[in-house]
């Protein structure tokens, strides 16, 4: 007997049952000598197929493990089962049912059936299920089934634990919609359509089908089944698949990586609002200056009608941590699964998801929409740079070839990276990146998709006045580096315009130093020509995507008088005068709405 762990370790590799019941009771309740005890057991580990089953409450997995387990055993294998079971969020006890169902196998000398409480642990397994599937794995037992709590989507943590995933359905899933979100399925090597003998069963097996061929693994075709487990229809058959999955892709996958990541977040666990670049990317870097493995995911197609515009960026952190997004939030879940295993193996992956007209709607892929994602971990050279470059407001483009990752980044007439471009392909970013448009690039060498990342728009506002407060702080949050100019100093304060840059010298000089470019709107809103003209003349002589005056017809009229006075009358037409679309506001803040949307129209129609 260990004396640390008062654990008979001889007894608990024979399968002594009250030896190995003493041994995870320890682990579980990580009493001392737990640390000990998983020492000596760790260099035995490796041997097990691990079979993770995971599925919505009610599609009978607790039944189908128990004809699983009769399955193995008739093949001559011995079985450990893994049953976990949701805690009361109250007392902290658990029912432990699942055991009850498989009890007619508890007794086999082959057979060892483990309840545990899930203990309040998102994710579908307790926090130390990974522990009692080492010791299982440890005393020799050739297949360890691991089942979850029935929570339904949340349940992708198995992913990490087992070798093979199987997710069991019901009929009647919820309409091809539920087959297609983000989350459980999306981590299945086998879908089984369990009681297969009840009306709906086939179109559940044929949405599931369609599912699948929504996502392409180059490691494995997922296979979709069906059986009725009361009955052991389609037992065998399942048990065939299991061991065909294994032969393709092995078995002991948990350890290597022995510390898994933590659960998939779910909505409201990570940033869902899409960051913009700069922010995006300054996260990734602090992950990687923390040690932590990074992966970036781009939309790169879409067809139909899609929630997030090509170019749209999704970052994940190794541990599920993430910052922006690829969707209305539907395939996020997905998308971080694969990010964290391109972080974990390095190969990019290149993901696409759909839906059917009439379901769309409800996971915000509208209209029939279909996207592309592509998914690659993080190379940081290549971001340091493009933060330099977006530093210094350098325009930028990275363009991928979509088949292997191969890069180049783009910074002027510098080309860097492993990617060659032709003279036409660099014509075409040219021609992207002033209309600030990612999209694809012809290529005969393979799929190619250019990401633009053209200087930070920048709105500059002349008069520190009400509209100011509303429109400044709206067009920060709508990606706008904002400048406000007014050399009344009761006005141009801090306090007033928190979070902008704010100048009190006189327009013409602000102007001269900061420079004005095809990035940057004009809006002049202090009523008053001697701070407005100077900064009207500067805008009208540069090439400012958008100019726009506030004012009244009749003071516009005195405007072009003294505009056309200063040889600027073939430019005059460019002013957007009254200020803002035509939305019938009144109040300073409805008047900035008007203001930012004719901005942003005036950004994305140039």
């Amino acid at each position: 007997m260990n004396p640390a762990t008062k654990i008979d370790l001889a007894a608990v590799l024979n399968r002594s049952r009250p030896a190995l019941a003493r041994a995870i009771t320890l682990l579980e309740n990580d009493r001392p000598g737990a640390a000990e005890l998983m020492a000596e057991l760790a260099p035995r580990c490796g041997r097990a197929h691990v079979v993770g089953v995971t599925g919505a409450p009610g599609a009978g997995k607790s039944t189908l493990i128990n004809a699983l387990i009769g399955a193995f055993t008739q093949r001559g294998r011995s079985v450990a089962v893994v049953a976990v079971d949701p805690s009361s969020p109250i007392s902290g006890g658990s029912i432990l049912g699942d055991r009850l169902r498989m009890d007619e196998h508890g007794n086999r000398d082959d057979v060892f059936i483990r309840s545990v409480s899930s203990r309040g642990h998102l994710g579908g397994l307790s926090k130390t299920a990974g522990r009692v599937i080492d010791v299982f794995d440890a005393v020799g037992y050739d297949v360890v089934i691991v089942e979850t709590v029935g929570a339904g989507q949340s349940e992708v943590e198995i992913r990490h634990f087992a070798d093979t995933n199987i997710v069991v359905c019901p009929p009647g899933l919820g309409d091809e919609v539920q087959a297609i979100k983000a989350g459980i399925i999306e981590i299945a090597d086998l879908l089984v359509v369990n009681k297969a003998d009840l009306p709906q069963a086939e179109r559940t097996v044929l949405d599931l089908t369609t599912a699948t061929q929504l996502r392409h693994r180059a490691d494995w075709k997922v296979k979709v089944l069906r059986t009725v487990a009361t009955s052991g229809e389609g037992v065998a058959a399942l048990v065939d698949a299991i061991g065909e999955h294994a032969a393709a892709t092995g078995i002991g996958k948990r350890l290597k990586n022995p510390s898994p990541p933590a659960p998939l977040p779910q909505a409201g666990e990570g940033s869902v609002a899409q960051a913009s670049d700069d922010e995006l990317f300054a996260q990734l870097r602090r992950w990687r200056a923390a040690g932590r493995g990074a992966a970036l995911a781009t939309v790169v197609k879409t067809w139909g009608s899609s929630p997030r515009p090509e170019g749209s960026h999704l970052a994940v952190e190794e541990g599920g941590a993430f910052v922006g997004s690829v969707s209305g939030g539907c395939i996020e879940g997905a998308v971080i699964g694969e990010a964290q295993a391109a972080i974990a193996d390095g190969q990019p992956r290149l993901l696409e998801f759909g839906v059917s007209d009439e379901r769309a709607w409800e996971v915000g892929l509208a209209c029939g929409g279909r996207v592309q994602v592509f998914v690659e971990r993080v190379n940081d050279e290549r971001i340091e740079r493009l933060l330099a470059e977006r530093a210094a407001k350098r325009p930028v483009t990275i363009v991928t070839r979509l088949a292997d990752g191969a890069q180049a980044l783009v910074a002027g007439d510098e080309i860097a990276g492993d990617l060659a471009l032709t003279a036409e392909q660099r014509e075409e970013i040219r021609r992207r990146l002033r209309s600030d448009k990612s999209g694809a690039l012809e290529s005969s060498g393979g799929a190619l998709f250019a990401r633009c990342y053209a200087s930070a728009p920048r709105m500059v506002i002349v008069g520190a006045v009400h509209i100011t407060q509303a429109l400044a702080p709206m067009a920060a949050m709508a990606g706008f580096e904002v400048v406000v100019i007014d050399p009344r100093r009761a006005f141009a304060t801090a306090e007033r315009l928190p979070g902008v840059t704010v100048t009190t010298e006189w327009p013409d000089e602000a102007l001269a130093r900061i420079g004005l470019d095809a990035q940057t709107a004009m809006v002049t809103l202090s009523h008053d020509p001697k701070l407005d003209d100077p900064a009207l003349i500067a805008a009208l002589q540069s090439q400012c995507f958008y100019i726009g005056a506030l004012g009244s017809s009749r003071t516009h009229a005195k405007r072009v008088a003294r505009l056309t006075e200063a040889g600027l009358a073939e430019a005059i037409p460019r002013i957007r005068a009254p200020v803002g679309l035509d939305l019938g506001g009144r109040s300073p803040a409805e008047i900035a709405v008007s203001v930012l949307a004719q901005v942003i129209q005036a950004r994305y129609s140039k």
